[in-house]
């Protein structure tokens, strides 16, 4: 994992999953090097790809002030289809590394993509709900990282008075 930088902007786009282009085109971008430096800026993103090879994911969290927890995204590029055991690692140390400084994060995956909603789950997302916007479902999906940032997961201390 490599964190992204504006060098990597132009590739991502230039190679992006058609998926990732639509769920963008439903999000309002007509112009996806315009998408990419929004995530740039407002989110915390790293790529996966093989040393010296194209890039086959980026991922991370994007922060918004109107929500409670970050928001896990990534976007494929064609590369991914064939570099599926690769993208499958990377998404789950992505995950893992992610958690570490996050109790929860969500996810929102267009209901349309079923290997996506299954690949959500596999990484740990739990669904919480389905919402529409316009005439499209999107599945909502909270991570919780219950074990290393709840108290109720610690041995507990006998009080002394």
């Amino acid at each position: 994992m490599t964190p992204l930088s504006p060098f990597h902007l132009q590739e991502i786009a230039d190679n992006m999953a058609p998926e990732n282009k639509r769920e963008l085109r439903l999000l309002g971008y007509t112009n996806l090097r315009v998408a990419m430096s929004e995530m740039y800026e407002q989110s915390e993103a790293y790529i996966v790809r093989k040393e010296g090879g194209p890039i086959i994911c980026v991922g991370g969290l994007w922060f918004s002030e109107d929500q409670d927890h970050p928001q896990m995204f990534t976007i494929f590029t064609q590369e991914a289809k064939d570099n599926f055991i690769m993208l499958a690692r990377g998404s789950r140390m992505l995950v893992d590394f992610l958690s570490q400084a996050q109790s929860h994060m969500t996810m929102t995956v267009l209901a349309d993509y079923e290997g996506i909603l299954n690949w959500a789950v596999w990484l740990g997302f739990e669904p919480v709900g389905v919402i529409s916007i316009g005439e499209n479902k999107y599945v909502e999906f909270i991570r919780c990282n219950l074990g290393e940032n709840c108290v109720y997961d610690k041995a507990s201390r006998p009080v002394v008075h």
